[in-house]
């Protein structure tokens, strides 16, 4: 009686879910294109393409002319827009923060159909976080769409410093060859 209940259970579960799971092959990737940024602390040392590939500061903890750094320490909100070479479904952002981390209020991701933002994640700013780099990883259900770019919003005034980015990777499916 009890495996009739369940299998009822799940049943019901599944028709009550607009949640459409994407089939495809596993992925990780980090951001390869700038696509657009608030500002840059200059063209070369700390500028916002330092913020793509795969991280090469972190896991120090350092003021490095090798990840992205803003014009100004605290003078503004910032943000980074970085695109992927595949599109894929999103279920892990992970952000490779190696100086004064916490700053990074939201983060959007871009439907590679539609190219609208889909907002994933809003929270504030964490301040007084221990000075030392981090790996910030977000985690949610996977994406049903596609995903080309993601954007990150930086509220650099509540975390004291220039908040300096090493790296951005994202986790999901890609489609398969034969799709």
């Amino acid at each position: 009686m009890k495996q009739i209940l369940f299998i009822l259970f799940i049943f019901m579960l599944e028709g009550c879910s607009d949640f459409v799971e994407i089939k495809g092959i596993p992925i990780r990737q980090y951001a390869m294109r700038i696509i657009h940024f608030s500002s840059q602390y200059t063209s070369g040392d700390w500028a916002a393409n330092k913020a793509l590939q795969k991280e090469n500061v972190y896991p120090n903890y350092s003021d490095n002319i090798n990840a992205w750094a803003s014009s100004t320490s605290d003078n503004q909100r910032e943000f980074l827009e970085l695109g992927f070479d595949t599109i894929q479904t999103v279920r892990t952002i992970e952000i490779f923060e190696t100086y004064n981390p916490g700053a990074i209020d939201t983060v959007y991701l871009r439907d590679a159909n539609s190219q609208k933002w889909n907002k994933i994640y809003a929270k504030p700013a964490v301040i007084d976080l221990e000075k030392k780099s981090r790996i910030f990883s977000i985690y949610f259900i996977e994406t049903d769409y596609f995903v080309d770019a993601i954007r990150l919003a930086i509220n650099s005034p509540d975390v004291e410093g220039w908040n300096e980015i090493d790296a951005v990777a994202i986790t999901g499916k890609r489609k398969s060859v034969s799709e």
